[in-house]
Formats: C-alpha cells, structure tokens, sequence
C-alpha cells in the first residue's frame, strides 16, 4: 500500500489551493510560487473570507513561494488551508489522496485478473464436477473488500475525533475586562487592544464598555493595551490557566488625568493658570483639531494653550484629550486635543 509523502500531500494542497482561489478571484500568475503584492493581498482576504484566519505576507513567501521546502506548517495552519478547499482539515485532505493513489493499483490488478475468468470460462465442461468446484475459488477476490472498508472506516473515526477536538478549540472565546488599578473602578474611557498572533496579522479591538470578547486558538497570548487616561502596557496571558472573565488592571497616566482636571476644573483662573504653567514644558507641542472642513489641525503655543484653558466657558466641559507625551523631568511635551461642538 503505497504512501505520497507529508511534502508532496502540501504540494497537492498548494494546487488544490490555487484552484479554489481562481474560482473567485483572478492573480498575475496561475503558479501560486510567483504570486507577490496585491496577488498575495487577495489571497489573505479570500482566506479569511472562508476560514475567518489568514497568513502573514512573510508566511507566504516561507511556505508557498519556497521551491524546496523541507519542513511542513504547523498543523493548524495545515487545517485552515484544507478547510479553504472544501475539506474539515489536513487529515481528511492527507486521507483522500492517499486513497487516490492506492486506489490505482487496485484498479490495474482487477483488470489482469479479469481475463483468468474469462479463459477459465471457456473451457470445456467436464462430467467430473470436482475440477469445477476447484474453479470456485477463482471468485475468492472479493473477500480483500472488507480491508479496505474497515481501514477506511478507521481513518474516519480518527478524522471525526480530530474535527470535534479543533472545533472545539476554535470556537473557544475569551473575555477580559479592564478597570482603574486606583480607583478600583470599570473603565469607560476608549480602549485600544493588540493582540499578536504567531503567523497571522495582529488582531486590533476597540472597546468603550470597559470589556471585550474574542476567539483565540494560542496556549498564550501578547496584549498591548492603550487608553488616553492610562499608561500603555504589554500583558502575556497563558490561557490554559482561563477559568471565565478575567480582569486587568491599568495604571492611570497622573498627568494626563491631572490635564483634563485643569482643563475643565471650577477652580480660580490664577490656580489654574498656575498648575498649567508648572506641567507643561516651555517648548511642548500644542495641536487643537478641528471636526469642520476649513481646518484640520491648529497649533498653539504654551501661553494660547493655557489662556484657551483659562477662558470662563462653556464650551471646555467638550474638551477631549486626544494624546498626551511627557519628558524625563516629568514635563508635558505634546498635547493633542480638540473641544467638540454643541451642534449636532
């Protein structure tokens, strides 16, 4: 029984791969080893189209576009591109070509033993019924069909128990929600969430509910938080330990908080003026942006900065603080902000 090796079933793959492709899609090539740009740019979005996962550009030049691979992909990389092509997973895709190859073989030694029947058909009857009788085994091939059947039927039950297994890990969701590590409260403020993933894109969620929700297939993952109040950081989670809704803790930015207070407090403009004055830096960079189309983007000195913030207005309870930078000695350097509009 003739088995194609684990190189040549991701060849097989790779073709497979470019058919489906070019049912919906077209490419500079009909080799998918010379694809590159926008040929590789369609390819990951019809990937993640049909599999909801793609690879990154860096992937496809290791695996698709590498002439004499000697190393197959991981195995749940594997699973997604067969899934792209019509089947659950490398196991069937390995399954159906082995059995493609060896059902050749079988098909040829049908045929030769065919005209044994037909020559032993021919000859004359005899009056001894024993030699006929001998004859009777000749018919005995049948017998190989249950070999292949429960061989079959094997490989089957092994595939099923191999689908349910990675369905079940990629229909897995996590949720993480975040709060004021001081204050001990939710955070409602705008969150930016980076998740990296080993040969895929990294995945970018936003949320201003203070929690959110995702899949992930990793054992373990690298989350980069951002949030305009509070201090960026890295957490590396291992999910084996997930036991349900987990928390993290952010640290605020002191003197971003400390900006929006002055910028919108109730306090005497002499107070104010001077508490500006104390945390920003002589030389920072002050942007205002504007929402309307005849400007975009206006930039203030330190002294307009804090006259614009000393203003007895109304309209700074809308200031919104967009991006802020400090120094070594503790000194704001860059502002970023804009003051929404009442009107609708």
């Amino acid at each position: 029984m003739e088995k194609i090796s684990e190189i040549e079933l991701f060849e097989l793959l790779k073709k497979e791969i470019t058919s489906c492709f070019f049912e919906r899609n077209s490419a500079s090539s009909t080799d998918i080893s010379d694809w590159k740009g926008q040929d590789i740019v369609s390819f990951q979005e019809d990937l993640f189209e049909k599999t909801k996962s793609s690879v990154s550009e860096k992937w496809f030049y290791t695996y698709f576009k590498n002439t004499e691979l000697k190393k197959l992909p991981r195995i749940d990389m594997l699973n997604i591109l067969a899934q792209y092509v019509g089947y659950s997973g490398w196991s069937e895709f390995s399954s159906v070509q082995n059995n493609k190859i060896n059902a050749q073989p079988l098909n040829g030694n049908s045929e030769t033993e065919k005209p044994t029947h037909e020559i032993i058909a021919e000859k004359p009857e005899s009056t001894d019924s024993k030699p006929r009788e001998d004859l009777k085994p000749k018919t005995k091939k049948s017998k190989k069909s249950p070999v292949p059947a429960i061989i079959i039927s094997i490989i089957g039950l092994a595939f099923l128990g191999t689908a349910v297994y990675f369905a079940f890990i990629y229909q897995r969701t996590y949720e993480f929600c975040f709060i004021d590590a001081d204050r001990n409260t939710p955070i409602t403020e705008p969150i930016e969430i980076t998740v990296a993933r080993q040969d895929f894109t990294p995945l970018e969620l936003m949320t201003d509910k203070g929690c959110v929700t995702f899949p992930s297939k990793e054992d373990t993952l690298l989350m980069t938080i951002k949030s305009t109040y509070y201090k960026q950081d890295t957490f590396k989670i291992d999910l084996r330990l997930y036991q349900g809704r987990e928390t993290i803790r952010l640290q605020p930015d002191d003197y971003k908080v400390m900006l929006r207070h002055y910028s919108k407090s109730s306090q005497s403009v002499k107070e104010r003026i001077k508490m500006l004055d104390q945390m920003i830096d002589d030389h920072a960079l002050i942007y205002q942006v504007y929402d309307n189309e005849f400007f975009g983007v206006e930039v203030l000195s330190k002294k307009q900065y804090i006259n614009l913030m000393s203003l007895p207005t109304t309209s700074l309870k809308n200031f919104t603080l967009i991006e802020a930078e400090k120094n070594k000695n503790g000194k704001i350097i860059k502002i970023k902000f804009k003051i929404n509009s009442d009107e609708d």
